[in-house]
């Protein structure tokens, strides 16, 4: 005769780590998409100042009419899920498969990661400044990259409140290693004690997971309100006992999406050692302005001086084309598995 051992079925699951969400609180929510698939924003120009003259009638200049831009953005994102939960199999397993648990397990595992990762590649897609330098960061280099980038936002006159920096977890080490922030218990204290890397000029450094950000990308700051990023439905259901179903029929309908607006793009940087396309270069010669990829990527332009990612009269550029003095070019250089290039601009002399 055999020995036969007994097996316990534990009813304690083991469940996979997960994290919150590491975006949420940096999305720009100034937009309402309540009862829209989209909504169309407007822009004013914004005039041009002139000497007052004392003489004339028209001594402040000859007025035009204020004209306008208007950018659409469009809700993309329909994300769902669909499982069984047979009753048979319920009361077979112990009673291990509870609903509103699986419901939250789904929410946490699936859904959040999901969401982060598509926000941070919209938003890098998006920017407006960045740099490319295939030389990792490094711990004697990290703080400077930083403080650089954090300049350029300067520069564009982006608020210096509500400003995040995301940066990869390899990343993170280094930054935490870096002599100016070791040797400076201010940049770190409070910022550990609320979960981030550090804080430097007042702003907060969040690591994420490398597999979250865009393959290449190092870090990235962003101002919160840089974007509009809409959560317009979460469901998440449990129909019990349905037509055809002994137990629950699970359901979930996610709509969301993330929008770089056309005029803030300047408020979002991406530092990266690879998969960014490099920014387009111009070219004038005799009143003829020629555009280069470095990455042979896709060039896309403006000469009204609009956001080429976002406006409607952004053109592929194909062969060099005519300038006059005081055209003001934009244009960005994308390709297929890569990050889109930062906006470069050329101001015809």
């Amino acid at each position: 005769m055999a020995i036969n051992l007994a097996t316990e079925y534990s009813t304690r699951l083991d469940e996979r780590f997960k994290k919150k969400s590491l975006t949420d609180q940096w999305c720009g929510h100034n937009y309402d998409w309540t009862g829209s698939n989209a909504i169309s924003v407007w822009t004013l120009e914004d005039p041009e100042i002139h000497d007052y003259s004392t003489t004339g009638t028209n001594r402040y200049g000859t007025p035009t009419e204020v004209e306008d831009e208007l950018n659409t953005y469009t809700l993309t994102r329909k994300r769902s899920i669909a499982k069984t939960m047979d009753i048979n199999n319920i009361q077979d397993t112990k009673n291990v498969r509870k609903v509103n648990a699986y419901l939250k397990s789904a929410w946490d595992n699936k859904y959040v990661p999901e969401i982060d990762k598509y926000r941070l590649s919209r938003w890098a897609n998006g920017a407006g400044l960045g740099k490319v330098n295939s030389t990792a960061l490094t711990k004697a280099t990290v703080i400077q990259a930083l403080l650089e980038a954090n300049a350029a936002l300067n520069n564009e006159l982006v608020p210096n409140d509500n400003r995040v920096c995301f940066v990869t977890e390899a990343l993170a080490v280094q930054t935490r290693l870096a002599d100016d922030l070791k040797n400076n218990e201010s940049f770190t204290t409070k910022a550990i004690i609320n979960g981030q890397v550090a804080r430097l000029v007042g702003m907060p450094i969040v690591a994420v997971p490398d597999s979250y950000m865009p393959s290449g990308v190092e870090f990235m700051i962003k101002w919160k309100n840089a974007s509009a990023d809409p959560m317009k439905l979460k469901q998440l259901l449990a129909h019990h006992n349905p037509p055809g179903v002994a137990g629950y029929l699970i359901e979930g309908l996610v709509r969301y999406d993330a929008f770089v607006l056309a005029q803030k793009a300047n408020g979002i940087y991406v530092y990266a050692k690879s998969g960014v396309c490099a920014v387009p270069t111009a070219t004038l010669a005799t009143n003829e302005l020629t555009l280069a990829s470095s990455d042979s990527g896709t060039i896309k332009y403006t000469t009204d001086g609009s956001n080429p990612k976002t406006s409607k009269t952004a053109a592929t550029y194909t062969a060099k084309f005519s300038v006059t003095s005081g055209d003001r070019i934009r244009m960005y250089a994308s390709k297929s598995g890569m990050v889109d290039s930062a906006i470069a601009e050329y101001v015809v002399a």
